[in-house]
């Protein structure tokens, strides 16, 4: 089957509800569900908060051996960025320096052949909202996969949602790619500006609620697409023992191409 598996996952910097830090529990779960792409959010490398740099590797295995890593504080440092919006994931100073860092993550099977990080943010900010852009050449076809942890203030997550869009359309592409946008959303309430604002762009993939995973009421996790041609269906996965890994529950998108796709070319992948 042509087919690429996919999770979105607010992985509460590793600590299950249990208070326990425990990559190897989301590590299972990728390998159980046969995980292609994996897009993070709430990645705690620092070591000052319990992590590691060695987190990234571990949770990505050799399985997937590209990563687009999206910072959106660094130890010892209030911001990640304080540059252009969009940069290249290896130009980031913090990383190349192996700082710690906390922020979104996106893993990969396939070669990450375009990686971008959007700075979300209009004015300074205490936790600054990044977005991780990547442009994931499967074999049957391209993706672009954007996963991002969006503000907890109705006002700032509006005005980040329209800045993604926004960054989002001033990438120029040869010709388009299906898109897949994803992530913890941080929006609670329906109907909501920001909700019909994203919708009249992008389908949305209807999810049951994610938060809080041990009694989920909200839709704080969210999937959008735009991807002609393409099936592609999302759920929430439920379950007692998935209940326990964070304090959000995981979505799996399923994205199948049609039998006549052709082998996409992987240019030079990060």
């Amino acid at each position: 089957m042509q087919r690429v598996r996919l999770l979105s996952f607010n992985i509460h910097g590793g600590r299950s509800l249990d208070g326990q830090r425990d990559l190897n529990r989301i590590r299972l779960m990728m390998q159980k569900l046969d995980i292609d792409i994996g897009v993070f959010q709430e990645v705690e490398t620092r070591t000052s908060r319990g992590g590691s740099l060695s987190d990234l590797t571990f949770l990505a295995e050799l399985e997937r051996p590209y990563h687009l890593a999206c910072p959106s504080m660094l130890e010892g440092m209030n911001t990640a960025q304080d540059g252009p919006a969009q940069a290249n994931a290896n130009e980031s100073p913090g990383i190349a320096a192996g700082c710690g860092w906390y922020g979104n993550l996106i893993v990969s099977r396939y070669p990450i052949v375009r990686g971008l990080i959007h700075n979300l943010e209009t004015r300074p900010s205490l936790e600054p909202r990044m977005a991780a852009d990547a442009l994931i050449a499967t074999p049957w076809g391209r993706l672009r996969v954007i996963g991002t942890h969006l503000s907890l203030s109705i006002f700032e997550r509006y005005s980040e949602a329209r800045n993604l869009l926004r960054l989002m359309q001033a990438v120029e592409d040869s010709e388009p790619n299906p898109i897949l946008l994803m992530g913890d959303i941080n929006e609670w309430q329906y109907p909501s500006r920001l909700i019909r604002y994203m919708d009249a762009h992008f389908k949305q993939l209807r999810c049951k609620p994610t938060f809080p995973s041990f009694f989920p009421l909200l839709k704080l996790d969210r999937v959008w697409c735009d991807a002609p041609g393409l099936q592609v269906r999302a759920h929430t996965l439920d379950g007692k023992e998935i209940r326990h890994i964070s304090d959000h529950l995981p979505i799996v998108i399923e994205v199948e191409f049609p039998h006549t796709a052709l082998h996409t070319e992987t240019d030079n992948p990060l």
